[in-house]
């Protein structure tokens, strides 16, 4: 038998496009390749949530706030992020952000506190709408409901107090109370400091204040039955006792001072 008389008939009759629907017709998941389309959305969509992800980050680390607090008969040693340190008063709080302290130097201040800046970026101390700014320099912040008091010991900064802005060199004070403010020169400015070596002096200064003081070194309430108002001008040491100390006080003005039991 000659090859070439030979036929072979294919057993189909389908064409291929006929033939790949009837073989993969049950099958619903066919997986085709990726298009360019496809992987642009997908590095679209991974940079998004990336950069929402950096944002959550960085607005959290805008609201983390770091507090420290001196209780009530207690001062407290703080050292911030860049080295400066602060010495708290008693019944004193300091609140900064320690996420952005390398952007922006600021501090929250209630109360009283010696501050030792270390030189650098711009350096902020707040308190009640009223500000200190400092590149480095010694001073003190008396910021409480009273007054508000900031004393210059060395270097130089800028307060804004009650709408007016002022520049201290060491021995200079700033003195808001009641909404007048007052500006002295010449001032003996380690004695408002003096707190940091429990020594506390007054010059000219309500005896009510004189004993609000004495009840937040002491943790104590002070209770008398005489009229506190006098100018009070005199110093006393914590390392006395809280009688000793109200007796020297009252003394000149024949006021009687009695603390009140717990």
């Amino acid at each position: 038998m000659n090859i070439e008389d030979i036929k072979i008939v294919p057993k189909w009759r389908k064409n291929k496009d006929e033939l790949w629907n009837e073989t993969f017709a049950g099958v619903e998941n066919v997986v085709k390749p990726a298009s360019k389309t496809s992987y642009l959305s997908f590095w679209k969509y991974t940079v998004a949530a990336a950069i929402a992800a950096m944002v959550i980050l960085c607005s959290a680390a805008a609201l983390y706030r770091t507090s420290e607090q001196a209780a009530r008969g207690s001062h407290l040693a703080v050292t911030l992020p860049d080295g400066s340190k602060v010495k708290l008063n008693a019944d004193s709080k300091l609140n900064y952000k320690p996420y952005l302290w390398f952007i922006s130097r600021n501090v929250e201040l209630e109360g009283e506190a010696f501050f030792e800046v270390k030189p650098g970026s711009r350096f902020a101390v707040k308190s009640a709408g009223n500000e200190v700014r400092v590149l480095g320099t010694n001073f003190n912040v008396f910021a409480r409901e009273e007054r508000y008091n900031v004393t210059c010991l060395t270097g130089k900064i800028e307060v804004t107090a009650n709408h007016e802005k002022w520049i201290l060199t060491p021995n200079m004070q700033v003195n808001l109370r009641d909404g007048e403010l007052d500006v002295f020169e010449d001032i003996d400015a380690t004695q408002y400091a003096g707190w940091t070596q429990n020594k506390f002096n007054f010059i000219g200064v309500p005896l009510a204040d004189v004993i609000k003081e004495i009840e937040r070194q002491y943790d104590i309430h002070i209770s008398t039955t005489s009229k506190l108002d006098y100018l009070y001008t005199g110093n006393f040491s914590r390392d006395k006792q809280p009688e000793e100390v109200l007796e020297i006080i009252g003394k000149p003005f024949g006021i009687t001072f009695s603390i009140i039991e717990q």
